[in-house]
């Protein structure tokens, strides 16, 4: 069975995923770290509802804590950031990571110990989702994503979670994305595989 599914709007497409991963009852670790600072962000709570509705058990995590840890770590009876998400992640079934700022989510994953924890558990067949920057991200380096993305965290390595080996170019043909998927096509089509998808399209593998 497919246990990675990348797609650019997972409200369009829930119902076709849910046919086959069964959200019935799993236990889902939900990282909107992307959305953190995005003035639009309805599809996280669109996302949320869906996987409710289908009886999903979510965990909402931020990533972006692992900076705080050295606070959070001052009494021995509080787990640290860190503690929290390698357990979150090794306790789920699913890992889901939503859309946003594509590059403020990679600094914050990379910074955490999520970007490898999530890399061992798709590695050892946990179903990984992932939405618009959640999609991105799982690229081997997402600097292609530079014209569809402000680099906001002015990242200067874009090496991404290498979950699988090609780029997912969301919001293909899809306001307000039309005009930067088609220059991010043009610019990198020859150099990278690419793989444009529109709101109502996933890839599983």
């Amino acid at each position: 069975m497919a246990n990675i599914f990348l797609c650019s709007y997972f409200a369009e497409v829930a119902s076709k995923i849910n046919e086959v991963v069964k959200f019935q009852g799993k236990d889902i670790v939900f990282i909107d770290t992307a959305a953190k600072f995005e003035e639009v962000n309805f599809y996280v709570g669109e996302a949320v509802e869906i996987l409710e509705n289908f009886g999903a058990k979510l965990r909402r995590l931020d990533v972006s804590c692992a900076k705080n840890s050295a606070a959070l770590v001052s009494s021995q009876d509080e787990p640290s950031c860190e503690d929290e998400i390698l357990s979150a992640i090794s306790q789920c079934d699913i890992i889901y990571v939503s859309g946003g700022n594509t590059f403020y989510l990679l600094n914050e994953l990379r910074k955490s110990c999520a970007a490898q924890a999530i890399k061992n558990a798709v590695k050892a067949g946990k179903i990984y989702i992932g939405e618009s920057a959640g999609a991105i991200v799982a690229a081997p380096d997402t600097r292609y994503a530079t014209l569809m993305d402000e680099n906001s965290a002015k990242t200067s390595d874009f090496t991404g979670l290498n979950l699988v080996d090609f780029y997912i170019v969301p919001h293909f043909g899809c306001e307000p994305f039309v005009e930067a998927a088609r220059e991010t096509m043009k610019k990198f089509g020859n150099s990278c595989d690419l793989r444009p998808i529109n709101n109502a399209e996933f890839i599983a593998l």
